[in-house]
């Protein structure tokens, strides 16, 4: 999402105001000039930074190298030759990325660059236009889930990408291309509309999902699963925490006197410190795991493990599961959309909820609280019944 207009009084300078690719909502602004060059009369737009007094500086030069007919595509093709998709992203990750603030991001980031790496990773990023992104679009999402070699089939059909995951290599790579402008690799990144029929990206607001597991589900789910693999579950369905979260969790984060499962800010996503009460139902899982892990000669620190070694995933175990138990339409993910909905059909202020979950807002919260005809039967019941276990009586009953 972006907005473009001139600066008040300067011919030439725009100002470009846009929304991070990297999940922060902060508006960044940066000036431009934009104009017909004498040489070859086409439209030249120049990034000339964030400081104002100095894109007017800028923009003076260039208007002057202009009127001398200077040729502007001889620095232009300097600059791109040989910058290629590959080779930008390859030194991100390598010098650009920062690991400790960017927590778990690095791991999504690579996993979506590993997808558009086959496409892009030859193309010069000059060359990555608009109608190049929406050819990767359209074929990605043809493109079939493979599981162990195999395609994943789910009532007798190929299941293919989701739009989901598309959504989420397209935002780094909108990201990535953002990052080459702002460092003047590129001139202008192609627009990635979020809005309409031929928007690239969804907005969350779009993608939002209501899907949480039933307490039915929950225990035919953990009845399909072996042992390993249900102890995560129970993890995702106490804690409100991500699949990844509660796979690579340290004991050094469990603080098991207090009651509280000790998350860093640079361990979650939101950046922000993390308190998750252990549950009894918690702690019967967390003792079964010291128990175990005692027996071996060599533990990783993780909690969740397997014989001892650490758990990468349980998303093969669950998806077998869902499909012995016949459920659909539910993620590891909603899982933590299933946590936050029990935690207030409990009762539980929202203020305790989002500072156990990470949540920003009160509005993000809403988001993720999903309340259903089980939980508002179980909110009621907690306090006075809904029913009158027989009618008043106007005569008999009355007050005054």
């Amino acid at each position: 999402m972006e907005q473009i207009k001139r600066v008040k009084r300067v011919q030439h300078l725009y100002e470009r105001r846009y929304q991070t690719a990297a999940g922060e909502w902060e508006w960044r602004s940066k000036y431009y000039g934009i104009f017909t060059c004498k040489l070859k009369r086409k439209r030249r737009v120049f990034p000339l930074g964030g400081d104002l007094d100095a894109a007017k500086e800028g923009l003076a030069l260039l208007l002057a190298d202009n009127v001398k007919a200077k040729d502007f595509d001889a620095d232009k093709e300097k600059k791109t030759r040989g910058y290629m998709f590959s080779k930008w992203t390859d030194e991100y990750f390598a010098k650009k990325v920062d690991p400790e603030k960017h927590g778990g991001g690095v791991e999504r980031e690579k996993r979506s660059y590993k997808s558009l790496k086959p496409f892009f990773g030859n193309i010069l990023l000059s060359d990555i236009k608009r109608s190049t992104i929406m050819e990767y679009r359209a074929k990605r999402l043809q493109d079939p889930i493979m599981r162990r070699g195999k395609q994943v089939v789910i009532e007798g059909k190929f299941k293919t990408i989701s739009f989901v995951t598309v959504n989420r290599e397209l935002a780094f790579l909108r990201f990535m291309l953002n990052m080459a402008e702002d460092d003047e690799i590129i001139e202008v990144a192609p627009k990635f509309k979020s809005k309409g029929k031929n928007s690239l990206i969804k907005s969350d607001k779009d993608r939002k999902r209501d899907r949480i597991a039933s307490e039915d589900e929950y225990r035919t789910l953990l009845g399909n699963m072996r042992r390993p693999s249900q102890r995560v579950l129970i993890g995702l369905y106490e804690t409100a925490m991500r699949a990844t979260e509660v796979l690579k969790l340290p004991w050094a984060f469990v603080d098991e006197k207090a009651g509280f499962i000790r998350l860093p800010a640079s361990y979650v996503k939101e950046k922000k410190r993390r308190n998750v009460p252990i549950s009894p139902e918690l702690q019967t899982v967390l003792d079964e795991l010291k128990t175990e892990q005692k027996k071996v000669s060599s533990i990783s620190g993780r909690v969740f493990t397997r014989y001892g070694r650490p758990m990468k995933s349980i998303r093969t175990a669950f998806e077998e599961a869902r499909e012995k138990a016949g459920i659909e339409n539910l993620h590891l993910h909603d899982f933590r959309h299933t946590c936050i909905t029990r935690w207030a059909a409990m009762g539980i202020p929202q203020q305790a909820i989002m500072a156990a979950a990470g949540h920003h807002s009160i509005q993000q919260s809403n988001d993720y609280t999903n309340m259903k005809d089980e939980h508002l039967k179980q909110a009621f019941g907690n306090y006075t019944p809904v029913i009158q276990p027989k009618p008043l009586d106007a005569a008999s009953d009355a007050s005054y």
